[in-house]
């Protein structure tokens, strides 16, 4: 029997669970905002060797739109929604995460819908309890971790105490969550580390879900239209942070929030203006980062093909082969089609 990672103590029978809850990435990847079957998941990571994700109620056109035909049996059958896990924990910690999620929803999410008079940001200070906001964060962090959601994991220390925190805190139904929570005399410890969380303005089925695993100070997530930052440890709030695409730099800006020891939680609200510049940058980043790994690969090869490094005009022929072509953004750069490319550049 496999035990579940959150309690150590049921097995882990959960199957078809979210590493982030359906509310919060549902219109990410499907503009009318369904929860399951009609997503469409493109991978971030340079090198996209697999197709993207299909949600098995998505009308054949849609499918066609992003690869240009069917999929095969084969394909379809080894489809994973890599947001989506089995048998890492219990039914019993799944109904946890769900209280946490719930309460974020209702006091939270629906609580703020007004970015029209935000200008280039603001700070609101939540009435919600700062402790159940933060087990709503903590249990997304721990998720991505146990998960190693696009190849990120906290330190064995942090992913163990955020760990502890839902085990301890959240009880089997929120009246009884909330009322251990006040009780408790070490609840306190809650508020030990620094955490940001903003709320953006954004269009839906336009936004990403991506998590930042090459900086710890802070740690940042972008899912849907939320920004979460996450310090490992106080100290590390007076490090200079990265500017993560512009997130810190205008945060910054407004007021230097990080909750941390705090009575009540402050949240950043960013509107679509500023969203689109910050994504803008992101895209960006992503894009000249997927072009060095590109050029990379296709030096090793050349130089394990021809025993000396490709020139640059060289290297040219071959992004101009990758990228200036009519292929669907679905298969652009599979491992087919940088293999295509580097045999033609090659060639020619």
């Amino acid at each position: 029997m496999t035990l579940c990672k959150i309690c150590n103590i049921n097995e882990a029978n959960q199957t078809g669970a979210h590493v982030f809850p359906a509310w919060m990435i549902a219109s990410t990847f499907d503009k009318k905002g369904r929860n399951r079957d009609y997503e469409v998941i493109h991978a971030f990571h340079p090198l996209d060797n697999e197709l993207p994700y299909f949600g098995r109620s998505l009308q054949p056109d849609k499918i066609e739109e992003s690869i240009g035909r069917e999929l095969t049996e084969e394909e379809a059958e080894s489809q994973k929604n890599f947001l989506v896990v089995d048998n890492l924990w219990c039914r019993k910690c799944e109904n946890k995460f769900k209280i946490v999620e719930d309460y974020f929803l209702d006091n939270v999410d629906r609580a703020i819908i007004d970015f029209a008079n935000q200008g280039e940001g603001n700070i609101k200070t939540l009435t919600a309890s700062p402790l159940l906001i933060r087990l709503f964060i903590y249990s997304l962090i721990y998720r991505a971790s146990i998960t190693n959601l696009m190849g990120f994991s906290l330190n064995a220390k942090t992913e163990e105490k955020l760990k502890s925190f839902i085990n301890k805190y959240v009880q089997d139904n929120l009246i009884d969550t909330i009322a251990f929570i006040e009780s408790n005399t070490e609840k306190k410890e809650l508020t030990n580390y620094p955490v940001r969380c903003i709320k953006i303005e954004t269009e839906k089925g336009n936004t990403f879900v991506h998590i930042h695993k090459k900086y710890d100070k802070p740690y940042c997530f972008i899912i849907n239209n939320y920004i979460l930052q996450f310090y490992q440890k106080e100290s590390h709030t007076r490090s200079t942070p990265y500017s993560f695409w512009g997130i810190t730099d205008l945060l910054n800006q407004i007021h230097y929030f990080p909750n941390y020891n705090e009575s009540a939680f402050r949240i950043g609200i960013i509107n679509l203006e500023h969203w689109n510049l910050i994504k803008s940058k992101f895209i960006r980043y992503n894009s000249q980062y997927k072009i060095q790994n590109f050029i990379k690969v296709y030096e090793r090869m050349f130089l394990d093909e021809f025993g000396y490094n490709p020139s640059q005009t060289q290297v040219q022929k071959f992004l101009n082969i990758l990228v200036d072509n009519d292929k669907k953004i679905g298969i652009k750069y599979t491992r087919e089609q940088i293999l295509e490319a580097m045999n033609k550049s090659i060639k020619k």
